[in-house]
């Protein structure tokens, strides 16, 4: 047999480890970890509960780096997670843009970590290329043999199993642990070829391994193996290998990085312990827009934001006004329509619409010049008094008509969609993203229910979708209905709508210029390399507020320094 503690032969295959809690289980995971990594393999490990794996990324006596593994998530994380990023973070792993990564889905909602597993196994097979070792901690959770509950479970399971029937042929090596045996799905435990078995006391947990042992060792082996089971020493464990032929009882060598999940002792919370340096800003860059818009749209993170803005409103949404309009405001509406070539006819109540007017008028002037008197019979309208100026900015259009076949059809949620369309829109933001309108109007930008709103608002003629995609815009009718305020100043108007640590780095960029990140964090009060303040910059980001215009640089957006915005 190799030097190694485990063969090399064996980690080429899937491998599961199991055994109770404090039995070595976790330590010798770590073992096999270090020691792929030594040889140059590339590892993620997805660690659903406890956080136990950040002590990799130290020496084992704390004082030195340890493998510079990129955390994502947890209380140790180098940037935030949550379990709607599965996709993206699949894609990175599969493709070798996170060679050594970590994550830490300890703080996800319940059910998240069966989310976002079933979004990131799939992205990982489409996507890999090379070795690579995937650790899977508490593996029950990803495949369980009885199901929870939880939405996104059956799909988890299915890649689970598909990862562990076909995973290898697309380089991937499975590392599976668990601690409840009998918890996990039979499918993923008969697809390792090679089992290390720690000290397991009850015969359900044991009984899992007596079935493999049955189909991979002969009589005698199986039964030394099953009949010291319950005795063994914490640290030592079988090492049993079916294709390798390998089945031996084995003392394995403590890891050599830090053990953070080794019982406290009373210094524990006060040491400081130097892990392996990671450049944060680096580490999000390469994950990019993918996470961060991941990110904006975590419901959780929104609500918050949306409870941040109806507390800074008085409780209150933004609505939308149903004042009747003046009459000199009426006729300044007819005036507009006519310099813009829209019929705004529609505004006080003419069905036709913009596009059947303008047709009707068309056909009528052709009809004259024709000689055709039936077509000249056109509605009368409403006299209008010629425009005196340039017709004025979108903001100041008049308020809706109270009665128009538009202001009647709307409910609730069309009318909060519209007024963010419109408050957007004053700030200078004609086109603003999907997941900017949904964070002022109150929704989740991935809900049905928002983009249903959406979808009704643009049969109603009121929205519209520019070319690129994910953007929104108001029409000449929206714009109407809508009531685009008159807010002045747009940094005046934005910085309101910011949560206090949104509001402290604004305070810092609009003082103008491109500055360093970590400059911003410093001014701002905050660790640059914390994952709340990386959170903060992307969501600001992703409102628009902010710009990257080089790695590692932030400045204030400039629609913000327009004075008329």
């Amino acid at each position: 047999m190799s030097k190694l503690a485990v063969p090399p032969e064996v980690l080429a295959q899937h491998t599961a480890i199991l055994g109770k809690t404090g039995s070595g289980k976790s330590s010798t995971a770590k073992l096999c970890v270090e020691q792929v990594v030594a040889a140059g393999s590339r590892v993620c490990i997805l660690d659903p509960i406890k956080s136990d794996w950040w002590g990799i990324t130290s020496s084992g006596d704390g004082r030195k780096p340890g493998l510079p593994f990129r955390i994502l998530g947890g209380p140790r994380g180098h940037v935030g997670l949550h379990s709607s990023a599965g996709k993206a973070i699949g894609q990175l792993v599969g493709e070798g843009k996170l060679p050594l990564s970590i994550i830490d889905m300890a703080d996800f909602e319940p059910g998240g970590v069966q989310k976002f597993f079933s979004d990131f196994a799939p992205a990982l097979m489409r996507h890999a290329k090379g070795v690579l070792y995937l650790v899977i901690e508490e593996a029950h959770e990803m495949a369980p043999k009885e199901r929870a509950g939880f939405g996104a479970e059956n799909m988890a399971i299915h890649w689970a199993k598909k990862l562990a029937t076909a995973g290898r042929s697309k380089g991937i090596r499975l590392i599976v642990a668990t601690q409840r045996v009998q918890s996990l799905h039979n499918a993923v435990l008969g697809s390792c070829e090679t089992l290390i078995a720690h000290r397991l006391s009850t015969p359900p947990d044991q009984k899992p391994i007596q079935t493999w042992l049955a189909s991979n060792a002969d009589k005698a082996t199986a039964a030394k193996v099953e009949q010291s089971l319950s005795s063994l020493p914490t640290g030592t464990g079988w090492l049993c290998s079916g294709e390798a032929r390998i089945f031996e009882k084995i003392a394995f060598p403590k890891f050599s990085t830090y053990d953070n999940a080794k019982t406290p002792t009373g210094d524990d919370d006060v040491r400081e312990v130097k892990t392996a340096p990671v450049d944060s800003a680096e580490l999000r860059s390469i994950i990019g827009d993918a996470v961060a818009e991941a990110e904006a749209n975590d419901p959780k993170r929104l609500k918050a934001q949306i409870a941040d803005l109806k507390k800074q409103l008085g409780g209150k949404a933004p609505v939308v006004s149903t004042t009747q309009p003046d009459a000199e405001a009426l006729r300044a509406a007819e005036a507009r329509g006519k310099v813009t070539g829209f019929d705004d006819g529609r505004r006080v109540g003419y069905a036709e619409g913009e596009k059947a007017a303008l047709t009707r008028v068309a056909d009528a002037v052709a009809g004259v010049k024709a000689g055709d008197a039936t077509l000249t019979a056109l509605p009368k309208r409403p006299a209008v008094a010629p425009p005196q100026a340039q017709p004025a900015p979108v903001r100041n259009m008049p308020k809706p008509i109270a009665g128009s076949a538009a202001e009647t059809n709307l409910n609730g949620a069309q009318r909060k969609i519209l007024a963010a369309l419109g408050w957007w829109s004053a700030l200078g933001h004609q086109q603003p993203t999907r997941v900017m309108v949904a964070s002022i109007a109150g929704f989740s930008p991935t809900a049905s229910h928002f983009g249903n709103m959406v979808s009704a608002l643009k049969g109603m003629g009121l929205v519209g979708y520019p070319p690129t995609a994910g953007l929104l815009e108001l029409t000449d009718a929206g714009v109407a209905v809508a009531e685009v305020p008159d807010i002045g100043r747009a940094r005046d108007a934005v910085r309101p709508r910011l949560n206090g640590a949104q509001q402290k780095i604004f305070d810092v960029l609009i003082r103008g210029g491109d500055m360093d990140r970590n400059d911003v964090a410093e001014q701002a009060g905050f660790s640059a390399t914390a994952s709340h303040f990386g959170n903060m910059v992307s969501s600001l980001k992703t409102l628009g507020v902010i710009e990257y215009p080089a790695k590692g640089v932030l400045r204030i957006s400039s629609w913000l320094f327009d004075e008329a915005a």
